[in-house]
């Protein structure tokens, strides 16, 4: 069984290429509670595992071309790990005695202690769930087996998830493509050909904008005018196509903006045009040649996408579903729903999962309805609708459920079909070239979420850390040892979550102290190394906590050179 059946009469169907984008930053010995490997778990325990159970239910039933799966190294680097997938089963155990002890919290409203079943059952089968995908090789084992099966198609990623519009140096580009697709290759068994370049964020050719400066001025949507410095580079595209990739994820305004589109507030989802009138946001219902290249990119359809979220709202929303952030007292689950978004977390209604199943339902039929009034009047067209997998599942409490009813829903429909992008690609070449500008997916789709005065010493500590380790490891000094964990640690350093989330008010001290403990790491590493000194105690405690990258020689090549 295909992604759907024919369209009814002659029309070819309506495609929907669903996007997930599964990724975190390496947390694994960095911590625990509350950003540490608490948030590794949750994301893997209660995203990325059920998503792939629903995508193995969907396959038991011979359906193919589901979706798009974007695995990043460093997700693939920490579900890897046996002590991370062990402490997984006790955090999951854990969560089953949490349920225990709400079940006696005597000082709650018995509506409350009344979840504890619920909660408890939602563990024990995830903790089911886990073991049985331990038993088969792990969560990489199984995502190679949908992907073999034709069931996904895998999106590869840069080493560390590095905002690659913002880096200068076209070797360190270069490395953290090399280092990331070729672990792909390893577990996958194929490299991708296609890529969630980090951020959606793009850079045409010229000279990059240089993040540690004041900026020239801040425009009306807060995206800051960078001055430019370095040598004229090649568009990321061209990057792209020397590592067989050919097609990659954009945000719409990319593509809006390259057919002359006006700007906007892009937290608003944009109504749909009328077919056939030359509206610029029809550029974004089939794939587009970046310029001169063999990349295609594809645009997600924030007319669809926004739905289900968006920078103002969203199904998750909806005052029956559970509040993520209404967590009760010690020992207790969010056992709360969102009731009313004025209200403070001890103000919220208790939980209730049949009304909160009921709305899923309400909103799979809603989304339906929403890709046929897109579609339908565009036969054969092509819907991208793009999430990060940690939406559904952690974030979203009902998520799973709504993801696995709406796939169902298309599935089932002759007048709409699922695709994957690399499918997409093969059977409807683009048509069109465009020069693409520089973007994101971040506030006003540009640098806005990445570039602020409170992240600019972040970004010179940055710069300043791939100075000291260029001039440690220059003319091959060090041991191989040395050399390699100063990669590691600056790897790590080039993470674009870190300026995110100091931007953005996602624990951002923590941000701060990541990226101060990894270049004070290195720094040290690179003074023993200009003095001669091995400090193996040292290096040994730096390996063991910097595990990803494990193997990092395009890296050191790449600083060699420099």
């Amino acid at each position: 069984m295909t992604g759907g059946g024919a369209a009814a009469g002659d029309a070819a169907p309506g495609e929907l290429a669903l996007v997930l984008h599964t990724h975190l930053p390496e947390l694994r010995n960095h911590g625990v509670w509350p950003v540490g490997e608490e948030w590794l778990f949750e994301a893997w325990g209660t995203s990325w595992l059920p998503v792939t159970a629903m995508l193995e239910r969907l396959a038991d039933q011979g359906h193919r071309a589901v979706l798009t799966l974007g695995v990043t190294p460093a997700v693939a680097h920490q579900v890897a790990d046996h002590r991370a997938a062990r402490d997984l089963g006790t955090w999951l155990g854990g969560q089953m005695w949490r349920a225990e002890e709400q079940r006696w919290h005597l000082h709650l409203e018995p509506a409350v202690r009344d979840l504890a079943g619920f909660f408890w059952r939602r563990y024990q089968d995830l903790l089911a769930l886990h073991e049985d995908v331990q038993r088969r090789g792990g969560l990489l084992a199984v995502w190679r087996e949908l992907a073999e099966a034709g069931v996904i198609e895998l999106l590869g990623g840069p080493a560390t998830h590095a905002y690659l519009p913002l880096t200068p140096d076209p070797d360190l580009v270069d490395a953290q493509l090399t280092l990331g697709l070729e672990h792909h290759a390893r577990w996958a068994g194929a490299r991708p050909t296609g890529l969630w370049p980090p951020e959606l964020a793009y850079r045409p050719a010229g000279r990059v904008a240089d993040a540690t400066a004041r900026p020239r001025r801040v425009d009306a949507q807060g995206t800051p005018v960078l001055p430019r410095s370095g040598p004229r580079l090649a568009g990321l595209e061209e990057v792209y196509a020397a590592h067989g990739v050919d097609h990659v994820l954009v945000d719409a305004p990319t593509l809006i903006r390259a057919v002359g589109g006006p700007e906007r507030d892009w937290t608003a989802r944009p109504e749909v045009p009328t077919p056939g009138t030359a509206h610029p946001d029809e550029v974004v219902h089939d794939a587009v040649w970046i310029g001169d290249s063999g990349v295609a990119a594809f645009a997600r359809d924030l007319s669809v996408a926004y739905h289900v979220w968006s920078p103002s709202g969203g199904y998750p929303g909806n005052p029956w579903y559970r509040d993520y952030f209404s967590r009760g007292t010690f020992g207790t689950h969010p056992s709360w729903r969102v009731t009313d978004h004025a209200l403070p977390p001890g103000s919220k209604d208790v939980y209730e999962p049949d009304p909160a199943a009921a709305q899923v339902q309400r909103d799979a039929e809603h989304l339906h309805g929403v890709l046929r009034e897109v579609l339908d009047p565009r036969p054969g067209r092509v819907v991208v609708a793009a999430y990060d997998t940690e939406l559904f599942g952690h974030w979203w409490f009902e998520g799973i459920g709504f993801l696995e009813m709406v796939l169902r829903r298309v599935l089932e429909d002759p007048r709409l079909t699922t695709t994957t992008l690399a499918g997409r690609l093969e059977r409807h070449p683009p048509t069109r070239r465009l020069t693409l500008p520089e973007s994101s997916w971040g506030y006003a789709k540009g640098h806005a979420s990445w570039v602020t005065p409170e992240t600019r010493p972040l970004w010179r500590q940055l710069r300043e850390a791939e100075e000291r380790a260029r001039r440690a490891l220059s003319g091959g000094r060090g041991t191989d040892r040395q050399r390699a964990q100063v990669a590691r640690e600056l790897a790590q350093l080039q993470a674009s979550d870190w300026p995110f989330m100091a931007t953005r008010g996602a624990s951002p001290a923590y941000a701060r102290d990541r990226i101060d403990h990894h270049g004070a790491a290195l720094h040290a590493l690179c003074a023993a190394i200009e003095e001669g000194r091995d400090e193996d105690a040292h290096l040994a405690d730096r390996e063991a906590r910097v595990l990803a990258p494990v193997e990092v020689g395009a890296l050191v090549a790449a600083l060699d050179r420099g």
